[in-house]
């Protein structure tokens, strides 16, 4: 999917509705099989209706931080001291092979990585999509997109980027009251 200044809200919108069209398993008094449940039987709704619960839930978190990422890289192109110069953004959401983000302007490439974990695994996972994005030697300017409550201080890593590596921290239940109201978990 391309998303520029021309797609942006409309797509933040139509994929919020569709998460909010997610039909939840009622709960059975089991607690054994309620987790079985919401760990393996398919939703049958929603962006990913053929995976349980708790698969979507992490493709949804992840999904969500890109659209909040690529939706303030084309508000504000300034990661940092870093300004970047696209104006559209090719994304992949889900889970899938390559990266989660790519952008061209002319001869500049960037290459990016987004994702929404718990504080005691961002370091692990900052770690692995390093290694990730440094595999890809012709980038101009490396991307790592997160939800910004997945560390203390998300100012440490957005003043810290530089071209070689770009920190985004991403407040998505802030930015999604604009869209839709809710409590964060």
């Amino acid at each position: 999917m391309k998303l520029n200044q021309t797609n942006i809200e409309k797509e933040l919108t139509d994929y919020l509705e569709l998460v909010n069209s997610i039909k939840l398993p009622a709960l059975q008094n089991d607690i054994l099989m309620s987790m079985c449940s919401l760990k393996r039987r398919p939703l049958g709704s929603g962006p990913y209706p053929n995976v349980s619960l708790f698969e979507a839930s992490n493709r949804i978190l992840s999904d969500i931080v890109i659209l909040f990422g690529v939706q303030r890289l084309l508000t504000n192109p300034k990661v940092g001291n870093v300004r970047l110069p696209f104006t559209e953004y090719k994304v992949a959401l889900g889970v899938k092979s390559g990266n989660d983000l790519r952008a061209t302007s002319g001869n500049r490439r960037l290459v990016g990585e987004a994702f929404n974990v718990a504080q005691s695994f961002f370091q692990t996972k900052k770690s692995s999509m390093i290694r990730k994005l440094k595999t890809d030697e012709k980038a101009d300017y490396r991307l790592i997109i997160f939800n910004a409550k997945a560390v203390k201080d998300s100012d440490y890593y957005f003043k810290k980027s530089e071209p070689s590596m770009l920190y985004l921290p991403v407040d998505i239940w802030g930015d999604r009251r604009r869209f839709i109201p809710v409590s964060p978990c």
